[in-house]
């Protein structure tokens, strides 16, 4: 076999570039060269993963936190799609189509927070 022949799949095409918009709009690149602090320790035994009232800065425990969230919105979004293969057995669709918006609405809404919770910390 050639190599200038060989045809990667469709569904592995999609995986790494889902996988890459991830981790890009994760902040991995951030990570790789600013190289964070993990968490953010701020006494008594507690810590935090994000830095308060600095939406431009990011910790480690956060980002990869977020990466998560996206994934998860992500997987949402594939089953809600996957869902229009069982057009004719509308339980599946229904079931399908609820859990990817269950998913996608949790990713939404914990993102939301996240952001919440660093512009408006409370001590």
């Amino acid at each position: 076999m050639k190599l200038a022949a060989y045809r990667p799949s469709p569904l592995l095409v999609a995986a790494v570039v889902m996988g890459v918009s991830i981790f890009l709009l994760g902040g991995g690149i951030y990570d790789i060269f600013m190289e964070p602090l993990a968490i953010l320790p701020i006494g008594s035994g507690r810590f935090l993963s994000y830095i308060p009232y600095r939406i431009h800065e990011q910790l480690l425990v956060g980002s990869i936190g977020v990466m998560i969230l996206y994934a998860l919105g992500a997987l949402g979004l594939l089953l809600i799609y996957h869902s229009t293969k069982y057009i004719r057995n509308p339980r599946q669709v229904s079931l399908l189509s609820k859990i990817g918006v269950v998913l996608l609405l949790i990713a939404f809404a914990s993102v939301e927070a996240v952001l919440f919770w660093i512009l408006n910390f409370q001590a």
